[in-house]
């Protein structure tokens, strides 16, 4: 079949012309006349289809009602009266160009698909299998594009997600308007065209959107007003009724669309080359579009007699977005991953601090109640595995009241610390200090027997009594009441303490500066 019609069409016939071809069939191949049928493919803009002189059908309506359907791929049943009895047929294809304009701007006629004779259940078969991979196309594009709506509804933050999804879902209606299935639908030629081209024109729109937001630049106000242009096109396009508005204003939306083929390269290429692992994942599929896009510009703008390739670069694009943002959301779950990490460290070392202060003094550094009864109860763990002893050994500041009274609360403080201090400073490093609470300390002396700590009990006093400190221009002098009191296998530390605390307040009633050691049978003061 001829191809599309020289530029302007034939004005002098109105637009209207005859093809014709004859044919010789065999009529003793009976089969080769079973179910005999002729597969048409697409015509601008309408035309109707004779075999042996009988109207077969057409597609559109021919003037004067004058109604353009040129998408349409049909398959006409041939009459077996159609075919003369020497086995002839003639075929005739009557076509109207639409109008003039039309005419010259598309170049209309026969221009697209398969124009077959053969059995009607082959070609109409055929057919079908041909647009599966167009449907495919449509419900991969739409599931993708519907799915990255669900995730940006459940993380609204992340508009990428959202912009990827609309591109999607717009290819795929724009995919399905370029096959045959839309017909199930039985709306208007019209209503199909007004989708297809309010698809495309909206296109660059969402693609800068997308593009700008996948590399995480911002859009300037030039770049804006010139996004919102597209914007402004495909609400036109869709709203003007007729076709008119479609061959008027593709042409220039075409050429309007080119920097956009020039730009958006150029920015992926400067961010790829800045090190941006989005861009360089998303450079060889906007290649592939761009060169697509070129091929169709030409067809269209140069009438150049190839393939369309638009819907190869729509795949390209996307699939190179979507491994894009797949590399995103990996760098960012890693990044996420690394900063939990870092978090969790942080915590767990607050934590043990937190924990470390819960079980220390503040004002002397000491251990507190608790911290030293968990060393204490770790220490009766380790008495009955191996049956090492150990003795506590209570220590009270004698006439501390006449400190705070006489001399206030700082002065207080101030000899706690030092106490603390002269203590913490003579015992060993396995033993523990901790201010019981008040004036009172309490060491706990692993591996010790009593005798052990009522010697080194004895050389702290003195050390406390010998250590004279200056406060307000006076000098003082500080003494300490000691109990001591070995722990027993079988007592709980509330008993070996509260022997320890016995032997304490022995020694307090003795006068006091002295060191008591505690025992079932009784106690003993070491001089």
């Amino acid at each position: 079949v001829p191809g599309r019609w020289p530029a302007g069409g034939y004005p002098e016939t109105n637009q209207m012309a005859w093809y014709r071809l004859n044919l010789q069939l065999e009529l003793d191949n009976p089969r080769q006349l079973e179910q005999l049928a002729l597969r048409m493919g697409k015509v601008l803009s309408a035309y109707e289809l004779y075999a042996g002189g009988l109207l077969l059908g057409g597609v559109g309506q021919l003037p004067p009602l004058g109604e353009e359907e040129y998408d349409r791929q049909r398959v006409f049943p041939v009459p077996r009266d159609a075919v003369a009895e020497d086995g002839s047929l003639v075929l005739a294809l009557r076509v109207w160009g639409g109008t003039d304009g039309m005419a010259e701007a598309w170049r209309v006629g026969p221009h697209n698909g398969e124009f077959s004779l053969g059995k009607y259940r082959e070609l109409l078969l055929s057919g079908i299998v041909s647009e599966v991979p167009g449907l495919i196309f449509c419900v991969l594009f739409m599931g993708f594009g519907l799915y990255h709506l669900y995730l940006y509804r459940r993380n609204p933050q992340l508009d990428t997600l959202l912009w990827f999804g609309l591109v999607a879902i717009n290819i795929g209606i724009y995919g399905l308007m370029l096959t045959q299935w839309k017909y199930v639908l039985e709306w208007s030629f019209v209503s199909y065209k007004k989708i297809e081209f309010g698809a495309i024109y909206l296109f660059p729109a969402l693609a800068i959107q997308a593009i700008w937001s996948l590399l995480r630049q911002p859009v300037g106000k030039l770049l804006r007003a010139y996004q919102c242009s597209f914007l402004v096109a495909a609400v036109f396009v869709v709203t003007v009724p007729g076709h008119t508005v479609h061959y008027q204003t593709l042409g220039l939306w075409q050429w309007w669309a080119v920097p956009l083929l020039l730009v958006g390269p150029a920015m992926v290429l400067r961010e790829a080359r800045a090190g941006n692992g989005e861009a360089r994942t998303l450079v060889a599929g906007l290649l592939i579009f761009v060169a697509t896009c070129v091929n169709d510009l030409l067809i269209d703008l140069a009438h150049l007699q190839t393939t369309r390739l638009a819907p190869y670069g729509f795949i390209a694009v996307m699939l190179s977005m979507a491994v894009s943002l797949a590399d995103r959301f990996t760098s960012m779950l890693n990044e996420l991953e690394t900063a939990v990490t870092q978090r969790t460290a942080e915590l767990s070392e607050a934590n043990a601090r937190l924990a470390e202060v819960a079980r220390m003094d503040p004002l002397t550094g000491l251990l507190n109640r608790r911290g030293f009864t968990s060393e204490a109860e770790a220490e009766i763990e380790r008495f009955f595995r191996s049956g090492r002893p150990f003795s506590l050994v209570l220590a009270d500041v004698d006439h501390f009241k006449q400190f705070n009274d006489k001399l206030g609360h700082a002065c207080g403080d101030h000899v706690l610390k030092r106490v603390a201090a002269i203590l913490d400073r003579r015992l060993r490093d396995v033993d523990r200090i901790a201010r019981w609470g008040g004036e009172e300390f309490i060491m706990l002396l692993p591996e010790t027997e009593v005798d052990g700590a009522a010697n080194l009990a004895e050389s702290l006093r003195e050390a406390v009594a010998d250590n004279l400190f200056e406060f307000s221009g006076e000098r003082h002098r500080i003494t300490l009441t000691f109990g001591i009191a070995a722990y027993r296998k079988g007592e709980s530390l509330e008993t070996c303490i509260a022997r320890a605390d016995t032997a304490l307040y022995h020694g307090k009633e003795r006068g006091r500066n002295r060191v008591m050691i505690g025992s079932y049978k009784g106690l003993t003061l070491v001089s």
